[in-house]
């Protein structure tokens, strides 16, 4: 698939419950200090996205943070384990992957 059928990721998007503010970084760190791909920061209304990785993982990384507010918005999250949020979000992600992939006029190979 060839990486410049995706787009720049957005560094503002509307959310559920509000704006949210989208920011590319060299390196994404949970609060632990463990690495990770990309972060939601209820507080601040921000995503931060790793830049190294390629685009159309920026991509699936966002719309796994977009359903992290989302859920957080909706007041559902806390019906949910940290393991089953997490595989919901993974989820949904992956579904609209295949949504934008099909919007852009991406096939699969």
């Amino acid at each position: 698939m060839n990486a410049d059928w995706w787009p720049p990721i957005p560094t503002l998007v509307r959310g559920t419950g509000g704006t949210i503010r989208v920011r590319c970084v060299k390196k994404v760190k949970h609060t632990d200090g463990t690495e990770c791909w990309g972060e939601w920061d209820e507080a601040k209304r921000s995503i931060r996205i790793d830049k190294t990785a390629k685009l159309e993982h920026q991509w699936r990384v966002l719309f796994h943070e977009l359903t992290h507010a989302a859920l957080g918005d909706a007041g559902i999250e806390n019906l949910f384990d940290p393991a089953g949020v997490e595989t919901l979000c993974d989820a949904l992600a992956t579904a609209r992957m295949q949504e934008f992939r099909g919007q852009l006029g991406i096939m699969d190979a």
